[in-house]
């Protein structure tokens, strides 16, 4: 949202500068985005008034007769050029930024030109350039250099959450200034109404799609160009001027966040019916396309007898045939609050994004249709010389905002903070709440146009806000006040642990959306997608996903730089969605990743080093669990055939571990890739301590031949259960194929450590179990490399 500076100083005069500004708003929650000066006019343009305007015959060019510092003339191709209007003209030897030249005195078809007459994108005010810059002809005294009456605005660029509706109008922000201890200056409504009759009636059909809707009448209406401090507040908020009368609709839609429009009442018939479209009916709104309504779009209708005609799309956009024009004399003024629901529906079907359904989008003041009325109706009086109906037609009765208890002390508590009572209370009546009753608890009122306080940890965050989050001291409360006797930290207490440890082991975590695009599942070998959302955001976003491993390839080809290859280690922890039955599972997960070369061991380059890197850090993980890792050879899809194993967690199947399968690498350009993925939460092991021996150990070395199809596991295992208690540890240290083992075959060699609790082991006990060990290998048919 664009903060015209010295807009917002008319409601809150005390505001010391833009760059105070700016920090005001980032400890209220709304940051700027840029800072920019605007209107920065040239010298040389001056106020000129159009006397006569004359086309030149055989063109589509006028010569203006103009009143600037004597009487002049110009020649124009703009289609709005015409007598009775006030322009900028730059003067011969005026330097014009966005024409990088300068402006001279020519000849054109016979008439000498003396300057230009400028659109507000040759005036560099706006964007448009179709026409000419229109200001009331006694909006300045002619030749009055025009950077006096248009000075250099400063324009913040807001960033305006969700939940705060209100703050998308320049009064919602100077409210929220108001809280800090500015004081305010809420904008005049003074209106002279007339007891008349109303030239047209009001019927809603779809009270749920317009739960309150407003209609005015004003007539006695000289549409034209609007003042020049108008204008100039429009162009500083992003908006062109039209005329007058629009321009009163759009000014007050940026000062309350509360769209609204003007129809020209010859075009109603008998009066507005808000109904649904019908199907196949057609409006050709503002934009001048023309389109064909659904049935659930609301529309704003007039109607004749038994007839009706779409006259806009309610909260989007007005139709084109009831527009204000040069001629219209007479409005009926809708201020309306629609269902937000309908209205995104509505904008996104037909894809039109405007500020009016922006802001209905997000919800409107409930109770604000009627004081936007008579702002509106107050300034089209002052401004178009309206005359004004006393009766405003009305439909609908939202409810008031319903009362909020309210308990400093536990907002203390919640917040950790030590804030005096009498201080949080003033601080909800400066945000406009009707606070009543007394100490310790009170209830809370929030105004209408507050639609995000609805609970009492709105108002504690309300409280946190505005007195300032750098006041909460940085000690942490504890996330539990009362012991933790039910165990109920211990899952976040347990997530956090594996994360501090795979970070420790050189992984860096990263947050993934659990949205996912349906056609990458058969780029991923993963069955369809069994979740699909209503309403996705995005295409790509609208399923759930199953596996987490689909999001890390994503992050690493994203960030990838083929040209630097480097290494990267990956892990989420996050949320998984299936189908159970006739229930929705949600699961988590923890997902690992593995690209480049590790630490730099020789056999990392060999055709099976990333998966034996990636293994390790996971029985590193594990062990500093107190779990074992099992990983069996298993076929998954999305793994490499030959490298793709079931992995078992203290005896559990927990997930997978492999490489990615090398279609997917090569479909996604990525070299190979190895992962694994687990299901969480993992087994607790329970906290052993061994006191370490004293006594030395006995060492022995083993190669074992086996068929090469013999899994590892399998040789681990039988070598284990072989040596007897006193077998300390067992390490592999070699593996070998090739002369003189015969093809087909295997060498795996071991380090075997043997070690007694309490005494020193003899030799001859050490060799009984390298006996036993010997055995037991003959008895499965492997044999021993000499």
């Amino acid at each position: 949202m664009r903060v015209p500076f010295s807009w917002l100083k008319q409601y809150v005069p005390e505001l010391e500068s833009p760059e105070v500004l700016e920090e005001r708003l980032a400890g209220l929650g709304f940051e700027t985005d840029r800072m920019e000066r605007l209107f920065r006019i040239p010298q040389g343009v001056v106020f000129a008034r159009v006397l006569e305007a004359h086309p030149i015959p055989g063109t589509r060019l006028k010569r203006l007769v103009l009143e600037a510092e004597g009487v002049v003339e110009v020649v124009s191709g703009a289609e709005n050029a015409r007598k009775g209007i006030g322009v900028a003209l730059a003067l011969p030897g005026t330097e014009l930024p966005g024409l990088g030249q300068k402006v001279g005195e020519r000849v054109i078809q016979g008439v000498r030109s003396f300057g230009m007459a400028l659109s507000p994108k040759e005036l560099g005010v706006g964007e448009y350039g179709g026409g000419l810059l229109e200001l009331p002809e006694d909006a300045l005294p002619p030749g009055t250099p025009l950077a006096e009456a248009w000075p250099e605005e400063v324009v913040l660029d807001l960033e305006v959450t969700p939940n705060r509706p209100d703050a998308l109008g320049l009064l919602g922000l100077a409210r929220d200034l108001h809280a800090l201890g500015y004081a305010l200056v809420e904008p005049e409504a003074a209106l002279r109404a007339e007891a008349l009759p109303l030239p047209f009636a009001l019927r809603v059909e779809d009270p749920e799609g317009a739960p309150h809707f407003t209609l005015a009448y004003a007539f006695g209406l000289k549409v034209g160009p609007s003042p020049l401090w108008m204008q100039r507040a429009l162009f500083a908020a992003g908006m062109r001027p039209i005329s007058n009368v629009v321009d009163v609709t759009n000014y007050v839609m940026l000062e309350r966040a509360q769209p609204m429009h003007a129809f020209d009442l010859r075009f109603l018939g008998e009066g507005i019916l808000v109904r649904r479209a019908r199907p196949g009916e057609r409006l050709r709104t503002l934009d001048g396309v023309e389109r064909t309504l659904s049935p659930e779009d609301l529309v704003i209708a007039g109607w004749r007898g038994e007839e009706s005609f779409p006259l806009g799309l309610a909260g989007v956009m007005g139709g084109a045939e009831s527009e204000v024009r040069e001629d219209t004399e007479a409005i009926a003024l809708e201020v309306a609050c629609f269902d937000p629901v309908s209205i995104r529906k509505t904008a996104r079907r037909h894809g039109l994004r405007t500020e009016a359904s922006h802001r209905f989008e997000r919800g409107v003041d409930p109770l604000g249709q009627l004081p936007a009325q008579r702002r509106a109706l107050s300034l089209l009086q002052a401004l178009a010389g309206a005359r004004v109906a006393q009766e405003i037609l009305e439909e609908g009765r939202p409810k008031p905002p319903e009362p909020i208890p309210f308990r400093p002390h536990y907002a203390n508590r919640l917040l950790g903070t030590a804030y005096p009572e009498a201080e949080q209370v003033a601080i909800l009546k400066r945000l406009g709440c009707r606070v009543e009753g007394e100490g310790p608890a009170y209830w809370v009122t929030p105004p209408s146009h507050r639609l995000d306080l609805r609970l009492e940890e709105d108002l504690v965050e309300e409280v946190a806000r505005i007195q300032g989050y750098e006041t909460i001291p940085l000690d942490l409360p504890a996330f539990f006040p009362a012991p933790d006797n039910r165990g109920v930290e211990g899952p976040y207490r347990r997530e956090r642990a594996l994360k501090e440890l795979l970070a420790g082991l050189g992984f860096q975590e990263v947050y993934t959306y659990s949205f996912a695009d349906p056609q990458e599942a058969p780029l991923f070998r993963l069955p369809p997608y069994p979740l699909r959302l209503q309403n996705p955001l995005a295409p790509e976003k609208a399923a759930l996903r199953t596996h987490l491993f689909p999001g890390l390839v994503r992050v690493l080809k994203e960030n990838l730089d083929l040209d630097r290859p480097e290494r990267a280690l990956l892990f989420e922890v996050g949320r998984v969605y299936g189908v159970e039955g006739d229930r929705v599972a949600e699961r988590t997960h923890l997902a690992g990743l593995l690209f480049g070369e590790g630490v730099g061991l020789p056999w990392e380059k060999e055709a099976l080093g990333g998966f034996f890197l990636l293994k390790g850090h996971l029985e590193a993980l594990l062990a500093r669990l107190g779990l074992s890792l099992e990983v069996e050879a298993h076929p998954y899809p999305f793994l490499h055939p030959g490298v793709s194993g079931r992995v078992r967690v203290g005896g559990e199947e927990r997930g997978f571990l492999g490489e990615l399968h090398p279609e997917i690498a090569r479909a996604l350009e990525l070299p190979r890739v190895w992962l694994f993925e687990l299901r969480l939460p993992l087994p607790e092991a329970p906290f052993r301590f061994q006191d370490p021996s004293r006594y030395p150990p006995a060492f022995r070395d083993l190669a074992v031949v086996v068929p090469e199809a013999t899994p590892y596991g399998e040789v681990e295992r039988l070598l284990r259960e072989a040596a007897g208690p006193h077998l300390e540890s067992l390490e592999l240290f070699d593996l070998y194929q090739g002369p003189p083992l015969k093809p087909g075959e295997k060498s795996l060699a071991f380090h075997l450590r043997f070690r007694h609790p309490e005494r020193t082991l003899r030799d001859e006990e050490v060799e009984a179990a390298m006996a036993q060990v010997v055995a037991a290998l003959k008895a499965r048919g492997f044999g021993l490399r000499e």
